[in-house]
């Protein structure tokens, strides 16, 4: 009998997320902060770590992995002051994807809580 390493994801939570990480890795160009070095850095990297937690999360569902997006949402929400960004797009992008990045986790862990069965999506 074969296991399969990957499947795709079934609870909407993800496929939101991954297109949160995908828009934000975009997002310079899109919304035109391409020219504040320090915004376009921290849109890509961490578009990137969001997309890289949901490709983990093809695998296996573990609580860690939204624990990390936790992370990466709770930052997002702090960046523009943390970082002083100056673009106003690049702030309330970065304040929007961290607050939604951080309500998906949440959500998901706590729905996989309630529902143990539903830990293998």
């Amino acid at each position: 009998m074969t296991q399969k390493l990957l499947s795709f994801p079934k609870q909407w939570e993800d496929w939101a997320s991954w297109i949160l990480g995908i828009s934000l890795l975009l997002s310079p160009w899109a919304l035109f902060f391409e020219y504040e070095p320090t915004a376009v850095r921290n849109a890509v990297v961490l578009g990137l770590l969001i997309i890289l937690v949901e490709v983990v999360e093809l695998s296996v569902f573990r609580d860690w992995e939204e624990r990390i997006n936790i992370i990466l949402g709770t930052w997002l929400v702090a960046s523009p002051w943390a970082l002083g960004i100056a673009s106003t797009a690049a702030r309330w992008n970065f304040i929007v994807v961290g607050a939604l990045v951080l309500v998906l986790a949440l959500h998901e862990i706590r729905n996989v809580r309630s529902d143990p069965d539903s830990e293998s999506h």
